[in-house]
């Protein structure tokens, strides 16, 4: 199956109301297979992104530094960010999307396009109202949240300019996420992948080119005008997507109606847990504004960096998974939703442990080959380098709440998630002054290495929390084979083998500039990956030789 037929077989799902319903899903490989070929799609796609993302970050990081300009921007550029994922994306697909799946699945198109048109009409109005209050209230966010900018001269008041111009942003990313959720739950993929592509080209656009027609003298604000366009964007490029798969949107305040109420029930929970889970990056980011100088951007950057291997495996998997869960869950089929988690677990394991190990050994030589250049010297390489390796350790438990939320959003119980990380907020903040207080007088490691670990550690108390709660709900279930999770110690071994054997040679690459360090990185990446796989397959048996079969090969011939 190719990707043209992946996505029109989802216009033919959706196309006129005549979709399959919930008895038509198919076995557990079948539903597997479909998810590997959804999240291999989105995974190319986000991998492209990331790409350029990564060239974005590359960019921002010879132009901006780690000096005021860059400090401004990141504040204001996470403020909005962090809203547009609590009102946008993190909420469709907590609440609209099982809502929205279980009416295309039940009532058809026609239906489903009145539930998106009244959701889209509710959001866009909450997300006009939240960018007017937060460009007038811009002063005060910027005190709240970074305290410390108002000692340095001219600093608060940039970070004001710039959160004001960049507020309108959530309103067009936070519309399009409820289009990509209308996409998503009709398995159609490839077009909401496309809109982070765009943003960042056009981001791209704003760093480089801009600046020659506008601002060159402060090469910050033309910057933000390419993430402000790119955000148009992302919400304009699907929407000739929604009426190929059946689907239509106009604006409609019909919200007296149950199903878009029953969204709403779904949401304020979720919400609240999405707002303990985001708040973290704000309390991170405030306590980051009270160390050295530089360490607000520094840990942006290497929360960018670890977000690379998260954002292709964990991100495309758990989209890929929620409506297939959603679906099993309409049935009733509720032990073969937790089979499918699963497998997706011990598959997620496979590729984000490597990760894991490999920014852990050779961290700070990849910041160095792919930010060390114009104003990036070596203090902001230490910086970024001691964020990374430590935010790198909760990489796995990161992407294994990715996937293990939308079990519960499958069942339509936000509530559990969010107590969850309601709780998970608190052992942050509490970690994040006792760690950097901890490594200030140690001397350890930077500062800005305890707020990162500090989230690595809530993270993981985030994954078992809901793994026990989940446990409880469903049962102890069948999972993949206990012999395949025991080769990965293992496995894991052998890769830490290998990384410092060739850091040596990766370290004289590395000094050697851009492109020999990067290819050197890039063949340590894919060597260590292979023999951690490699590993994985001679000790865990056929049960895991079966499971990379179905991730990689997305089901032998399922893939064209």
């Amino acid at each position: 199956m190719t990707v043209r037929d992946i996505d029109a077989s989802g216009a033919r799902e959706a196309a006129g109301g005549q979709v399959e319903d919930a008895g038509s899903l198919g076995s557990i490989r079948q539903e597997g297979r479909r998810v590997a070929r959804a999240a291999g799609l989105m995974g190319l796609l986000t991998l492209l992104s990331r790409i350029l993302g990564l060239a974005r970050d590359v960019g921002q990081a010879a132009v901006l530094g780690t000096g005021m300009a860059a400090d401004a921007f990141t504040l204001a550029f996470v403020v909005p960010n962090i809203l547009r994922r609590l009102f946008g994306e993190s909420t469709v697909s907590a609440a609209l999307v099982p809502t929205f799946t279980s009416t295309l699945v039940k009532r058809g198109g026609r239906e489903s396009s009145k539930l998106g048109s009244r959701v889209l009409t509710f959001s866009a109005l909450c997300l006009s109202a939240l960018s007017i209050l937060g460009i007038l209230a811009a002063p005060l966010l910027v005190a709240l949240f970074a305290p410390g900018f108002g000692e340095v001269p001219g600093k608060a008041l940039l970070s004001t300019q710039l959160l004001r111009f960049l507020f309108p942003y959530i309103l067009f990313v936070g519309t399009a996420a409820v289009v990509m959720g209308m996409l998503n739950s009709a398995r159609h993929f490839l077009t909401p992948s496309l809109g982070p592509v765009l943003f960042n080209l056009l981001a791209l656009a704003g760093l480089f080119a801009l600046p020659a027609v506008w601002r060159a003298d402060a090469p910050v604000w033309p910057y933000s005008a390419g993430i402000l366009a790119g955000g148009v964007a992302q919400l304009l490029v699907q929407l000739p997507a929604l009426r190929r798969n059946g689907l239509s949107l106009r604006p409609d305040f019909g919200f007296r109606d149950s199903e878009f109420r029953s969204v709403l029930r779904l949401a304020v929970p979720a919400l609240v847990g999405l707002v303990a889970a985001e708040f973290n990056v704000l309390v991170d980011q405030m306590v980051a504004s009270l160390l050295e100088e530089g360490s607000v951007a520094a840990l942006s950057y290497g929360n960018r960096i670890m977000q690379f291997p998260l954002g292709i495996f964990a991100v495309a998997s758990a989209t890929a998974l929620l409506p297939t869960l959603s679906r099993q869950a309409a049935a009733g089929r509720l032990p073969e939703a937790r089979k499918t988690l699963g497998y997706a677990t011990l598959g997620l394991a496979a590729l984000l442990v490597p990760a894991t190990l490999f920014t852990s050994v050779l961290g700070r030589q990849s910041v160095a080959v792919l930010l060390s250049r114009g104003a990036f010297g070596a203090d902001s390489v230490d910086l970024t380098a001691s964020a990374l390796t430590f935010y790198s350790v909760g990489l796995v438990f990161y992407g294994g709440v990715k996937i293990t939320a939308p079990v519960f959003y499958a069942m339509r119980d936000t509530k559990t998630p969010a107590m969850i990380g309601m709780a998970s907020m608190g052992l942050n903040i509490v970690l994040n002054v006792a760690l950097s207080w901890l490594f200030i007088t140690t001397g350890w490691a930077r500062p800005l290495a305890g707020v990162a670990l500090a989230t690595s550690l809530s993270s993981a108390a985030n994954l078992v929390a809901l793994r026990i709660a989940m446990r409880r709900r469903l049962g102890p279930g069948i999972g993949a084979p206990a012999r395949a999770w025991a080769a990965v110690p293992v496995a894991s071994g052998a890769c830490l083998w290998l990384l410092f054997a060739i850091r040596p040679w990766v370290d004289s690459l590395c000094e050697g500039g851009t492109l020999p360090g990067l290819a050197a990185l890039a063949c340590a990446a894919l060597a260590s990956l292979a023999l951690f796989l490699i590993v994985l397959v001679a000790a865990g048996g056929r049960g895991t030789v079966s499971l990379l079969k179905l991730v990689f090969g997305r089901g032998g011939k399922a893939v064209a």
